[in-house]
């Protein structure tokens, strides 16, 4: 799977970068947790891992300005979001955060969307999630946002996972991966146990417990089960069930055996740890150098590569790999000449070429400015 090719960022906590490679370029993390303290932890150690050179700003709708001091460091930009402030309105709130990121703030902490649920409504603070996010990413900025399941609801937290890039459920002693867009596929689903030391926090892999809970939502989902309903397939209670997909728990080898065999399905599928994800995504920087080609995207699956190609004025190129089969060059920019030995077309943007029988030997810019082509491979 390819990833945006764009300087990894650390997030503060050395294992969560270990585990991830670090985040990218605009992610917008949000983590659902209604431990405030560990949370408040967290988004310290992000902020105190920026950059010297660069600002940060923290959008509040439950502290004072003073109080959002004490706890980060005064080099911070505090939006005061709280009832009857003068950034309490979400469209003037919208206005602020995306101004505070142009003004240079790399790093934002968004303390609590349930505050603004309570305040304009859980569809207006969701609207206000779903316009504002994809802002930040386009801004390159990194968010940090907290959520409250109880505060936002099950169907809410579903809605912001569809937009965001990373969602992240946390509580005193684990922590799930539910969604790390652009990172590895290896990750998603992945569950560890969260430790304490002083100011520090360290991750160690459940392995087992984290299969379980992943094999068991996953089938949930599968099959369009609720937990009351595996639950009696088990013949346990809903509750173990529950604990057992948070990872808090395991379940018997006999209680698994009754479970397996009222779905008829084997303990080893239930168990399965591979990914089929819905799709695979790559995002590359807007502005790489020119002359620049790289490997974006490949989904063996599939059997589709894709290479990024940026050709400079009057720039020739040759395509980086060796291929036999199916080839296509779709233009995003410029005016390029692809030259396929018994042929030389000229491609315009918005245009593409299907080469199935012969191999694209070269390309060429005939403009006078960058030129910008995708090269897919069929496998």
């Amino acid at each position: 799977m390819g990833t945006r090719d764009s300087e990894l960022v650390r997030s503060g906590v050395e294992d969560l970068d270990e585990i991830l490679g670090g985040l990218l370029t605009g992610d917008n993390v949000v983590w659902v947790s209604d431990d405030a303290g560990l949370c408040t932890l967290i988004e310290r150690l992000m902020l105190s891992a920026k950059p010297s050179d660069e600002t940060a700003a923290y959008v509040t709708a439950l502290t004072t300005q003073a109080g959002i001091l004490r706890t980060f460091g005064k080099e911070l930009t505090v939006i005061d979001a709280r009832p009857g402030s003068r950034f309490s309105d979400p469209i003037v709130l919208e206005q602020a955060v995306i101004s505070a990121v142009n003004l240079g703030a790399s790093r934002v902490v968004i303390d609590g969307l349930e505050s603004f649920a309570r305040q304009w409504g859980t569809d207006r603070a969701i609207g206000f999630f779903k316009r504002v996010c994809p802002r930040l990413f386009d801004l390159g900025a990194i968010a940090y946002w907290r959520v409250s399941r109880t505060g936002i609801g099950n169907p809410g937290v579903d809605e912001i996972r569809k937009v965001t890039q990373c969602v992240f459920e946390l509580d005193h002693t684990h922590l799930h991966i539910i969604k790390a867009e652009g990172h590895s596929a290896s990750v998603q689903g992945r569950l560890f146990r969260v430790s304490r030391d002083g100011d520090s926090i360290h991750l160690h892999s459940e392995r087992a417990l984290g299969r379980l809970a992943q094999g068991l939502r996953r089938i949930r989902a599968e099959r369009s089960l609720n937990q009351a309903e595996l639950a009696r397939l088990a013949e346990v209670s809903p509750s173990a069930i529950s604990q057992a997909e948070a990872g808090r728990r395991g379940l018997s080898l006999d209680t698994l055996l009754n479970l397996t065999s009222g779905l008829s399905m084997g303990l080893d599928e239930l168990l399965e740890n591979q990914k089929h994800p819905d799709y695979v995504l790559a995002r590359r920087d807007r502005g790489p150098a020119l002359g620049e080609s790289g490997f974006l995207l490949g989904d063996p699956s599939a059997g589709l590569r894709v290479y990024f190609i940026n050709l400079g004025a009057r720039e020739r190129g040759t395509p980086p790999v060796q291929h036999k089969g199916t080839e296509l060059i779709l233009v995003a920019r410029g005016l390029v000449l692809v030259d396929l030995g018994s042929a030389s077309p000229a491609v315009r943007a918005g245009d593409a070429i299907l080469a199935t029988k012969v191999p694209i030997v070269s390309w060429h810019n005939l403009a006078p400015e960058a030129s910008v082509l995708f090269w897919i491979l069929r496998d």
